[in-house]
């Protein structure tokens, strides 16, 4: 194969981006049950409201990276911002930067509604070149399965749940804001566990794990106080039928860990979303695991 310097670079429409699905799968999900419709939904479901860019050689999708924007809830106030992620090349491709002139595309487009873009990234030195900037470590804490947990009013969520739920996000310190619409649609994602306390008629907390492809074994959003949040979550590892699992912690529950007591065996750090700013700095923050891309 010829040396390629350039791509060209284009926003993809939703119907051309159907007909890449399946590539992408293979590029960003190999050998997995769920693509990434499935697993994110906000970006590639018919319903989302994803925005994609591709890279062509000829009529050939060499590169691609996607975003959303969202309104997120941080400690300086509401900042609008893009979560970007599937920055993925075709195998035979790389090497080439293409994903840099995706990226930079990308960017671009961002700009005009997004004072931030965050980025999860599995190798974070490759984008420090460019511009982003790691966004901090985040906590997380492995949890193992104990004898004879609280089960009382602890079930699997039902779509009548939905509506509280939604409440209950809403009430979060920090975390991406979603109309009622957006959490009824994540909260159908296939491969996800949700499992909700209720008391007195009332749905006084939840849990999710898993999304799709992602975050398998992990517990990546929780709503309600940290009480009823510790009591859930003793149980959801016996309605999950898990022996251990990681519980990704938000930086608003610092009292959690004591909380769930001897549930916790280890604490650790994750690397959080690297982030690039157009103006003043990104202050603290936090995004959900159904909202990451």
């Amino acid at each position: 194969m010829s040396a390629v310097a350039t791509a060209s670079v284009r926003r993809l429409e939703p119907a051309e981006l159907r007909r890449w699905l399946g590539q992408l799968d293979t590029w960003l999900l190999p050998g997995c049950r769920y693509g990434a419709q499935h697993t994110w939904p906000q970006l590639y479901r018919r319903d989302g409201d994803g925005v994609s860019f591709g890279g062509f050689v000829a009529d050939e999708l060499v590169s691609h990276c996607a975003f959303r924007w969202a309104q997120l809830r941080t400690a300086d106030g509401l900042q609008r911002v893009a979560l970007l992620g599937s920055v993925a090349t075709a195998p035979d491709w790389r090497g080439r930067g293409f994903a840099s002139q995706v990226l930079t595309t990308a960017l671009a487009a961002a700009r005009s509604r997004a004072d931030h873009v965050l980025l999860w990234a599995e190798r974070p030195e490759l984008y420090q070149r460019h511009g982003w900037r790691p966004g901090g470590m985040e906590s997380a804490l492995l949890l193992a399965r104990r004898p004879r947990p609280d089960l009382d009013g602890v079930r699997l969520a039902q779509v009548t749940d939905h509506a509280a739920l939604h409440r209950l996000h809403a009430a979060k310190p920090l975390g991406v804001l979603r109309s009622p619409g957006a959490m009824s649609a994540l909260l159908s994602t296939p491969g996800m566990v949700t499992v909700v306390r209720e008391r007195e008629g009332a749905v006084v907390a939840y849990a999710c794990c898993g999304k799709g492809a992602d975050l398998g074994g992990h517990w990546h959003e929780v709503g309600g106080d940290d009480v009823e949040v510790a009591a859930l979550l003793a149980a959801a590892l016996h309605v999950a039928e898990q022996r251990e699992a990681v519980l990704l912690l938000p930086p608003y529950r610092p009292a959690l860990p004591a909380r769930l007591g001897a549930s916790v065996v280890d604490a650790f750090t994750v690397d959080g979303p690297m982030v690039v700013s157009f103006g003043a700095p990104l202050g603290p923050c936090w995004v959900d695991g159904l909202d990451s891309v």
